[in-house]
Protein backbone atom coordinates (compact mmCIF):
# COMPACT_ATOMS: atom_id res chain seq x y z
CA UNK A 1 0.00 0.00 0.00
CA UNK A 2 1.45 3.46 -1.16
CA UNK A 3 0.11 5.13 2.09
CA UNK A 4 0.63 2.57 4.98
CA UNK A 5 3.34 3.71 7.53
CA UNK A 6 6.77 1.68 6.83
CA UNK A 7 6.73 0.76 10.65
CA UNK A 8 3.76 -0.59 12.66
CA UNK A 9 2.83 1.53 15.02
CA UNK A 10 1.96 0.27 18.16
CA UNK A 11 -1.81 1.15 20.44
CA UNK A 12 0.50 3.30 22.69
CA UNK A 13 1.73 5.48 19.92
CA UNK A 14 -2.19 5.89 18.60
CA UNK A 15 -2.93 6.67 22.84
CA UNK A 16 -0.63 8.82 22.82
CA UNK A 17 -1.15 10.76 19.65
CA UNK A 18 -4.84 10.84 20.84
CA UNK A 19 -4.31 12.24 24.10
CA UNK A 20 -1.37 14.61 22.60
CA UNK A 21 -1.12 15.10 18.90
CA UNK A 22 2.29 14.96 17.41
CA UNK A 23 1.03 17.65 14.94
CA UNK A 24 -0.53 20.28 17.48
CA UNK A 25 -3.72 21.00 18.74
CA UNK A 26 -4.07 24.01 16.14
CA UNK A 27 -3.46 21.68 13.08
CA UNK A 28 -5.86 18.92 14.70
CA UNK A 29 -8.89 22.08 15.43
CA UNK A 30 -8.31 23.21 11.41
CA UNK A 31 -8.16 19.78 10.01
CA UNK A 32 -11.87 19.33 11.84
CA UNK A 33 -12.96 22.50 10.93
CA UNK A 34 -12.48 21.86 7.16
CA UNK A 35 -13.69 17.66 8.13
CA UNK A 36 -16.92 19.30 9.62
CA UNK A 37 -17.30 22.23 6.57
CA UNK A 38 -16.82 19.32 3.95
CA UNK A 39 -19.54 16.99 5.21
CA UNK A 40 -22.79 17.03 2.72
CA UNK A 41 -25.96 18.84 4.18
CA UNK A 42 -27.35 22.41 4.44
CA UNK A 43 -25.66 24.35 7.40
CA UNK A 44 -28.54 23.51 9.70
CA UNK A 45 -28.09 19.88 9.23
CA UNK A 46 -25.00 19.61 9.83
CA UNK A 47 -24.28 22.52 12.51
CA UNK A 48 -27.66 20.99 14.57
CA UNK A 49 -25.79 17.48 14.64
CA UNK A 50 -22.55 19.15 15.67
CA UNK A 51 -23.79 20.86 18.79
CA UNK A 52 -25.89 18.21 19.96
CA UNK A 53 -22.97 15.81 20.15
CA UNK A 54 -21.11 18.97 22.31
CA UNK A 55 -24.05 19.15 24.46
CA UNK A 56 -24.79 15.41 25.15
CA UNK A 57 -21.12 15.00 26.40
CA UNK A 58 -22.28 17.35 28.78
CA UNK A 59 -24.78 14.63 30.53
CA UNK A 60 -23.85 12.63 33.31
CA UNK A 61 -24.98 9.33 30.91
CA UNK A 62 -21.64 8.37 30.27
CA UNK A 63 -22.09 4.92 27.62
CA UNK A 64 -24.70 6.29 26.27
CA UNK A 65 -23.73 9.75 24.70
CA UNK A 66 -24.10 8.19 21.25
CA UNK A 67 -27.28 6.75 21.41
CA UNK A 68 -28.51 9.18 22.81
CA UNK A 69 -27.33 12.12 21.14
CA UNK A 70 -28.19 9.83 18.05
CA UNK A 71 -31.90 9.86 19.20
CA UNK A 72 -31.69 13.25 19.91
CA UNK A 73 -30.07 13.95 16.42
CA UNK A 74 -33.04 11.85 14.35
CA UNK A 75 -35.55 14.14 16.20
CA UNK A 76 -33.87 17.67 14.90
CA UNK A 77 -33.25 16.59 11.63
CA UNK A 78 -29.30 16.94 11.89
CA UNK A 79 -26.33 14.93 10.60
CA UNK A 80 -25.64 11.89 12.49
CA UNK A 81 -21.92 11.99 11.32
CA UNK A 82 -21.51 15.29 12.21
CA UNK A 83 -23.05 14.23 16.06
CA UNK A 84 -20.38 11.42 16.27
CA UNK A 85 -17.61 13.17 15.99
CA UNK A 86 -18.47 16.07 18.08
CA UNK A 87 -19.61 13.90 20.76
CA UNK A 88 -16.03 12.00 20.64
CA UNK A 89 -13.94 15.32 20.33
CA UNK A 90 -15.99 16.78 23.44
CA UNK A 91 -16.54 13.83 25.30
CA UNK A 92 -12.76 12.54 26.15
CA UNK A 93 -11.38 12.13 29.49
CA UNK A 94 -9.37 15.62 28.97
CA UNK A 95 -12.91 17.33 29.14
CA UNK A 96 -14.79 14.81 31.28
CA UNK A 97 -13.60 15.99 34.83
CA UNK A 98 -14.22 19.17 34.05
CA UNK A 99 -17.60 18.62 32.49
CA UNK A 100 -18.96 16.80 35.95
CA UNK A 101 -17.12 19.51 38.56
CA UNK A 102 -18.94 21.94 36.63
CA UNK A 103 -22.60 20.53 36.11
CA UNK A 104 -22.13 19.05 39.82
CA UNK A 105 -21.38 22.86 41.45
CA UNK A 106 -24.15 24.37 38.95
CA UNK A 107 -26.69 21.85 40.55
CA UNK A 108 -25.65 22.33 43.56
CA UNK A 109 -26.14 26.07 43.47
CA UNK A 110 -29.34 25.21 41.46
CA UNK A 111 -30.62 23.34 44.19
CA UNK A 112 -29.64 25.41 46.77
CA UNK A 113 -26.67 22.99 48.89
CA UNK A 114 -24.28 25.92 49.01
CA UNK A 115 -23.24 25.06 52.30
CA UNK A 116 -20.01 22.78 51.58
CA UNK A 117 -20.79 19.96 54.48
CA UNK A 118 -24.23 19.43 53.05
CA UNK A 119 -25.27 15.82 52.33
CA UNK A 120 -24.12 16.00 48.67
CA UNK A 121 -20.74 18.14 49.60
CA UNK A 122 -19.71 15.58 52.53
CA UNK A 123 -19.99 12.94 50.11
CA UNK A 124 -17.12 15.00 47.91
CA UNK A 125 -15.12 15.87 51.03
CA UNK A 126 -14.97 12.07 52.03
CA UNK A 127 -12.87 9.18 49.91
CA UNK A 128 -15.43 8.81 47.54
CA UNK A 129 -16.13 4.48 46.17
CA UNK A 130 -17.91 2.92 43.99
CA UNK A 131 -19.81 1.45 46.46
CA UNK A 132 -21.30 5.00 47.73
CA UNK A 133 -22.35 5.83 43.83
CA UNK A 134 -24.23 2.09 44.22
CA UNK A 135 -25.78 2.95 47.54
CA UNK A 136 -26.53 6.86 47.49
CA UNK A 137 -26.68 7.06 43.43
CA UNK A 138 -28.85 10.73 43.95
CA UNK A 139 -26.94 12.67 45.83
CA UNK A 140 -24.39 12.38 42.88
CA UNK A 141 -26.00 12.39 39.96
CA UNK A 142 -29.61 14.63 41.01
CA UNK A 143 -27.03 17.96 41.24
CA UNK A 144 -25.17 16.48 38.26
CA UNK A 145 -28.43 16.18 36.29
CA UNK A 146 -29.80 19.34 37.34
CA UNK A 147 -26.09 21.16 36.81
CA UNK A 148 -26.17 19.89 33.23
CA UNK A 149 -29.10 21.40 31.98
CA UNK A 150 -28.45 25.50 31.11
CA UNK A 151 -24.34 23.87 30.57
CA UNK A 152 -26.29 21.69 27.39
CA UNK A 153 -28.69 24.79 26.67
CA UNK A 154 -25.63 27.23 26.78
CA UNK A 155 -22.74 24.65 24.94
CA UNK A 156 -26.15 23.55 21.75
CA UNK A 157 -26.93 26.95 21.38
CA UNK A 158 -23.00 28.37 20.88
CA UNK A 159 -21.80 25.63 19.19
CA UNK A 160 -24.66 25.70 16.49
CA UNK A 161 -24.08 29.38 15.85
CA UNK A 162 -20.70 28.82 15.49
CA UNK A 163 -20.54 26.08 13.32
CA UNK A 164 -23.06 27.13 11.40
CA UNK A 165 -21.30 30.18 10.15
CA UNK A 166 -18.58 28.24 9.52
CA UNK A 167 -20.33 25.80 7.34
CA UNK A 168 -22.04 28.49 5.63
CA UNK A 169 -19.18 30.21 4.69
CA UNK A 170 -17.29 27.80 3.87
CA UNK A 171 -20.34 26.41 1.30
CA UNK A 172 -20.46 29.78 0.13
CA UNK A 173 -16.47 30.01 -0.61
CA UNK A 174 -16.64 26.86 -2.59
CA UNK A 175 -19.45 27.35 -4.39
CA UNK A 176 -17.55 31.27 -5.79
CA UNK A 177 -14.14 28.60 -6.83
CA UNK A 178 -16.25 27.02 -8.32
CA UNK A 179 -18.15 29.28 -10.24
CA UNK A 180 -14.95 31.12 -10.99
CA UNK A 181 -12.74 28.13 -12.43
CA UNK A 182 -15.79 27.52 -14.50
CA UNK A 183 -15.84 31.05 -15.67
CA UNK A 184 -12.13 30.79 -16.35
CA UNK A 185 -12.84 27.64 -17.96
CA UNK A 186 -15.50 29.51 -20.32
CA UNK A 187 -12.84 32.05 -21.31
CA UNK A 188 -10.38 29.64 -22.48
CA UNK A 189 -12.62 27.75 -24.64
CA UNK A 190 -13.88 30.62 -26.08
CA UNK A 191 -10.22 32.29 -26.90
CA UNK A 192 -9.55 28.85 -28.76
Amino acid sequence: MILKPRHKRSWWHHLRQAMWPSMSFRRVGLYYKHRISRLPGTPYYIASGFATGMAISFTPFVGFHLMLGGLITWMLGGSLVAMALAAVLSGNPWTYPFIWIACYKIGQAILGHHDARSATGELLHQQFTFSDLLHKPMELLLPMLVGCVPLVIIVWTGTYYVVSRIVKNSKEKRKERIGRHAQSKSHKKAAD
